[in-house]
Parts: C-alpha cells; sequence; structure tokens
C-alpha cells in the first residue's frame, strides 16, 4: 500500500511527492506481492546494530550523487569502487541515497555496495523517503540491512507500522528527527537507534549545536547517531563529546576527492 505520509510545510514535501509518483511506476512493474516475497526470501543481513554499538565513534559513511541541499557532488560516482573505499577506511556501515529526484541514487547503487560491503559484512542502510510498506518490502529485496524513517514524514501510525514491519523482516532502523517533539514522538516505539539530523529543514543549513542540544534527551540505552553538518575530524569529536554512538557523514566525503580512505580511518580512529 502508498501511503500518503505528513505534510511537513519544507522540501520534504516536493521529495516525498516525487517519491509517490515514482513508487507508482515502480508498484505497475513489480507487484506488492512480489516484492514482498522477495523481501521475505532475502539472504542473511549484516547487523547494523551491533556494528555502531563497538568501543568509540562509529562511521557511517554516506554514499550520493547530489543533494537537495547542496546539488551536484558526484555526479561520476562508481558505488562498487566507493564502497570499497569506505570499507578500507574503516566505516562500520555504509548509507546508500536511493531516492532518484534530488539525489540522483537508485536500488542499482544499492545493490552494488552491497555486493562489495556484504564481502566484509559491513552493514548497508537505504536512505530514502519512505512512508509505505512497499519500500520497506522493497529496501529488503535489493539487499538492504537497515532503513532510515523520518519521523517529520510519517503519521504517528504509519511510524509504528512501518518500525514494526521492518524489524520484523530483521532489518536495522534508524529513526531521524530533527526536533524535540519529534524526538518525543520517536521515543514512544522504543526504538534501538536514534539519528539527530543538524539540518534546518526550512533553510537547509545545518547547526551541529542542535544535536548537543537534543542528546541529552535520549535515554543512554539506545544508539545514538549525530547525522550532517560535520565537515572533519574536530566535529565528530566534539558529536562524541555530546554523546554520539556513530556519526553518519556524506557530503564531506564525496568532497574528499583521494583521500576519502584516509578521512574515514581519522574519524573513525
Amino acid at each position: 500500500m502508498i501511503s500518503h505520509g505528513k505534510n511537513t510545510g519544507t522540501v520534504l514535501d516536493e521529495i516525498v511527492a516525487n517519491k509517490r509518483e515514482a513508487l507508482l511506476e515502480a508498484q505497475r512493474e513489480i507487484s506488492l506481492p512480489t516484492v514482498r516475497n522477495a523481501a521475505e526470501s532475502a539472504g542473511p543481513r549484516s547487523d547494523f546494530h551491533a556494528a555502531l554499538s563497538g568501543p568509540g565513534v562509529s562511521v557511517i559513511t554516506e554514499m550520493k550523487r547530489s543533494s537537495a541541499s547542496a546539488g551536484s557532488l558526484a555526479p561520476e560516482l562508481d558505488p562498487a569502487k566507493m564502497a570499497k573505499t569506505f570499507v578500507d577506511g574503516g566505516a562500520s556501515a555504509i548509507s546508500v541515497l536511493t531516492e532518484a529526484s534530488h539525489f540522483s541514487g537508485t536500488l542499482d547503487d544499492l545493490r552494488m555496495v552491497k555486493e562489495v560491503a556484504g564481502q566484509d559484512r559491513v552493514p548497508v542502510m537505504q536512505k530514502d523517503f519512505v512512508f509505505s510498506d512497499y519500500q520497506i518490502y522493497e529496501a529488503a529485496a535489493n539487499g538492504a540491512d537497515a532503513v532510515l524513517l523520518i519521523i517529520a514524514i510519517l503519521e504517528p501510525d504509519q511510524y509504528s507500522e512501518l518500525l514494526a514491519l521492518a524489524l520484523g523482516l530483521g532489518l536495522g532502523v534508524l529513526v531521524e528527527v530533527f526536533s524535540e517533539d519529534e524526538l518525543d514522538t520517536a521515543l514512544v516505539e522504543n526504538p534501538q537507534i536514534i539519528g539527530i539530523n543538524n539540518r534546518d529543514l526550512n533553510t537547509l543549513k545545518t547547526d551541529i549545536a542542535l544535536f548537543e542540544s537534543l542528546a541529552p534527551r535520549v535515554p543512554k540505552n539506545k544508539i545514538l547517531v549525530a547525522e550532517s553538518g560535520m565537515k572533519g575530524v574536530e566535529d565528530v569529536r566534539r558529536m562524541e563529546a555530546s554523546g554520539a554512538h556513530a556519526v553518519l557523514i556524506g557530503e564531506s566525503l564525496m568532497r574528499a576527492g583521494g583521500s576519502v580512505s584516509e578521512l574515514v580511518a581519522r574519524m573513525a580512529r
């Protein structure tokens, strides 16, 4: 079923509208029962939660050709080659953007990254704008070990249902929030992994002080992920000092050129 999600009054509304059209086309090509069967019969998954539970700060490296805030980042991206670079640098997990209209991502990217990262049991998270059970099944069927749920675009009942579905399929789930109210909503369902996104959805600017203000409200038994706005090792250490168990780094890595592996290693130390 393709649900409508929640209006936010931000750029997310346009992204979700485009995603809804893409999903209608996808479901015409591959039916819900077919994608569900593929998801339920998919191979073993790497443990996303365990990958973020080690000592020190874990680094989730993010692969994307472009973004809504920065425009084009890596139009000639080779997903398999970049995945190998991330793994060699010590990434704990890899996030792959599969949204097409604003991030130029594809499910092929997800499959190619999984083929490389899976050899080292490095979990791969599909990062997309999820509001439908079809998308959860689609992620699992295409090799994802984890998915992202964004509280801002989900009604509470949608969030509850999609979280339960993903966990039932053996997927890890990163639940993303942008505000105190969203954090309160997220915690109702007792998720294991909470991500605080430092981006202001109205201006698209980032401020890592947002993480510092919200982190104390997250129960200590959660895996806490800092997302967006970290430009280098100093910012990563600042997030770690504020309680982050993991950081999700994308844009700075896509701009790092030939030093990606070295930068990941320095962040992961």
